[in-house]
């Protein structure tokens, strides 16, 4: 299973890198509820990688391997990655509907 876990996080950064490149200066999608523990950051995904206000920005793949390492049982993984399916998903439709 965490192999299944490992393929699968690298396909979500290839997505995610490809969404953030697209993206407008001026757009960022908020990562609500990523982590699987409490976190009182607001993570923003913009066209300069996963931005935490007052740090610096973080690389993609960076930010979503410490997600899943985070989450430390497969099933606190799985829900991981299922959130972040759920927010690419939500990233793309915002995507196509600019103009």
């Amino acid at each position: 299973m965490e192999q299944e876990i490992a393929g699968e996080t690298e396909v979500l950064k290839k997505h995610y890198a490809s969404a953030s490149s697209v993206m407008g200066e001026s757009q960022n999608y908020f990562l609500g509820g990523v982590e699987a523990g409490p976190s009182q950051k607001s993570y923003l995904l913009t066209s300069r990688g996963i931005e935490v206000l007052g740090e610096e920005v973080i690389q993609i793949s960076t930010f979503i391997d410490n997600v899943i390492r985070f989450a430390n049982s497969p099933k606190k993984k799985l829900e991981v990655l299922y959130n972040l399916v759920m927010h690419l998903k939500k990233i793309d439709e915002m995507i196509s509907q600019q103009p």
